[in-house]
């Protein structure tokens, strides 16, 4: 009885401290956000290829893949070396809160898809939405949240360029662009599993990212 009190001691104190309330206030605001701008959408076309088409970034899918990046922040581990020394308890709940930073993210990536005008389908950004979501979590484990998101950002960007830049090279990429009607899904099946193996390992965060964090001050 004794042993099962301070288990659930330490699970609280591990919510506690990835901030899982912070969370839930971020999805709620960044929805609300998606919502209102749902049907707008951002042109990347640098000019630079006549026979590329300009890319097209919805807004709701560029919230989506911020607010992944920003969940990662707020659930990591703020008590790594206590964290380290739990068990298998602490082990699974790593992966709960990262499974839960990679699927909120659908709540405003799809929040506004009945709106959407007839013959416009967006569910393929659902799967965009997991693969981003899977290759954030596999960063900030790996990587450390801060740098982790940065990559991801910066990833999410370079193949929004790569797609107005080449052409017809969109099916070799790993997201779908706009507009289409089929997702794809083989990324996110990969990814996703991926990262919630790494956060069981690492229980959120490599040893390596954790070190890199407490020599920069993050």
């Amino acid at each position: 009885m004794r042993a099962g009190q301070q288990t659930m001691t330490t699970l609280r104190l591990v919510l506690l401290a990835r901030r899982v309330p912070m969370l839930l206030l971020l999805v709620v605001a960044v929805t609300g956000v998606s919502y209102a701008f749902y049907r707008t959408a951002i042109n990347v076309d640098l000019g630079v290829n006549p026979f590329a088409r300009p890319h097209k970034i919805p807004t709701p899918e560029l919230i989506a893949v911020v607010t992944g990046v920003l969940a990662s922040a707020i659930l990591r581990p703020r008590c790594w070396e206590w964290e380290r020394l739990g068990g298998i308890r602490v082990r699974l709940l790593a992966v709960v809160l990262a499974a839960t930073a990679i699927a909120l993210p659908v709540l405003p990536a799809l929040v506004g898809k009945h709106t959407m005008p007839a013959g416009i389908d967006l569910w393929w950004i659902l799967p965009n939405t997991l693969t981003m979501g899977g290759f954030t979590l596999l960063l900030s484990a790996l990587l450390g949240p801060p740098l982790g998101g940065a990559v991801s950002i910066a990833g999410y960007f370079a193949l929004a360029l790569t797609d107005n830049l080449l052409t017809n090279v969109e099916p070799y990429l790993p997201l779908t662009m706009y507009p289409a009607q089929h997702g794809k899904w083989v990324p996110a099946l990969c990814l996703v599993p991926t990262a919630l193996a790494v956060h069981f390992v690492t229980r959120g965060l490599s040893s390596w990212a954790y070190r890199l964090e407490r020599n920069s001050g993050t």
